[in-house]
């Protein structure tokens, strides 16, 4: 352990100084004179002696006697310094820095290995116990059901779906069987399933669109974005318009186009009517929700609608006249003969296309044999 250099230095100084001290000392004990006296006699003045006081008088004893004291006298000092200062008793701390105290009183015992043994016991026996714990009460049933993303098909027809319910047991929940089931929905175009842990399935459907209705008597079915119309599930008419005289080839192109059309727009037509004429086999008539008139081809309806807006902003009044987006975009004022032209026939309803008058032709012979078949038996 390395010493303060200041305490070095001071033990130096006293050494010194205590040498010096019993040097002195030993030469007035050795002359066994006062130092005034040894002083003199160096001198060799004899004048300094007091009359009546040569060898062997009792004025030179006393003298003698007294400088002995004091001898004594600043000994006992000496001696007394030296035991309050002495250096083996001075006590002298090396300089510590911060970090090594800081170590020392924070100081950790050692993890061994065997603690790492006995730690990861506890962690496993803590572990099973909260799974048998888990597996074997109430806090594994399942406690709630989230279905979210479903508009078309409703909240009990995708529970049933599940084959599970609440109070089954989340380990014991087939979430891929319940995904299969749910997938055959005809509205379902993805569906998800997960485990909320500790006790609740959540299910997310993802439906296709919805991009218009058809009318069957007084029900209204949706038309998908995949052209597959719902049948036998009513909904009444939301943010799509309503598909009249429709069928096959005309249908199917129409809705493919009318799902190029921004939603804005499309939640903003009413209704949809097929209207063929002797000049135009594409033709249709719209009427939207805002009371405006469009006269347009089914083929280009989803160019030409994108820009409805900025057109329609330009009209103003929507009831003074009739837009034409059948071939380019031109506004048709009411009572022109631009305007009755257009709409010449517009409202007769039209005919059916010819494959189909021959598919339900065919459809309609092969009932009456059947007929025949039955009769004859």
């Amino acid at each position: 352990m390395s010493e303060r250099p200041d305490i070095d230095e001071m033990k130096q100084k006293l050494k010194r100084t205590r040498g010096s001290n019993n040097h002195v000392l030993g030469e007035r004990l050795s002359s066994g004179s006062p130092p005034d006296e040894q002083q003199s006699g160096s001198d060799g003045d004899v004048s300094g002696y007091a009359p009546g006081q040569g060898d062997g008088e009792p004025g030179q004893e006393e003298a003698v006697t007294t400088f002995h004291g004091r001898l004594m006298e600043e000994a006992k000092k000496q001696s007394s310094m030296q035991h309050s200062v002495d250096e083996d008793e001075i006590e002298t701390f090396p300089r510590k820095d911060k970090k090594q105290r800081r170590k020392r009183e924070w100081h950790r015992p050692k993890f061994t290995r065997a603690h790492f043994y006995i730690l990861l016991l506890l962690v496993l026996l803590i572990s099973v116990g909260t799974l048998i714990w888990y597996v074997f009460s109430s806090a594994s049933d399942i406690k709630d059901i989230n279905i979210s993303g479903n508009e078309l098909i409703s909240d009990e027809e995708i529970q049933d779906r599940l084959h599970f319910d609440e109070g089954t047991k989340m380990f014991s929940a087939d979430l891929s069987q319940a995904r299969e089931n749910i997938a055959l929905l005809p509205a379902v175009n993805n569906v998800e399933l997960e485990r909320n842990w500790w006790s609740a399935i959540n299910v997310t459907v993802t439906e296709y669109r919805a991009l218009g209705y058809v009318a069957n008597n007084t029900d209204y079915y949706p038309v998908l974005e995949n052209a597959q119309i719902l049948r036998g599930y009513p909904s009444s008419p939301k943010k799509a318009p309503i598909l009249h005289y429709f069928e096959g080839r005309e249908f199917n192109q129409l809705v493919e186009n009318l799902d190029k059309i921004d939603d804005e727009i499309l939640e903003g037509i009413s209704e949809i009517y097929y209207r063929p004429s002797g000049n135009s086999s594409t033709r249709i008539h719209m009427f939207m929700n805002d009371g405006q008139e469009i006269v347009a081809d089914y083929r280009t309806i989803d160019e030409k609608m994108n820009y409805y807006p900025s057109v329609r902003k330009e009209i103003g009044d929507p009831n003074s006249g009739v837009i034409d987006f059948e071939i380019g975009s031109s506004f048709l004022p009411y009572g022109s003969q631009e305007a009755e032209e257009v709409k010449s026939g517009i409202y007769e309803t039209p005919v059916q296309a010819k494959y189909i008058e021959d598919v339900n032709q065919a459809l309609a012979d092969v009932r009456d044999q059947l007929t025949e078949i039955g009769g004859g038996e």
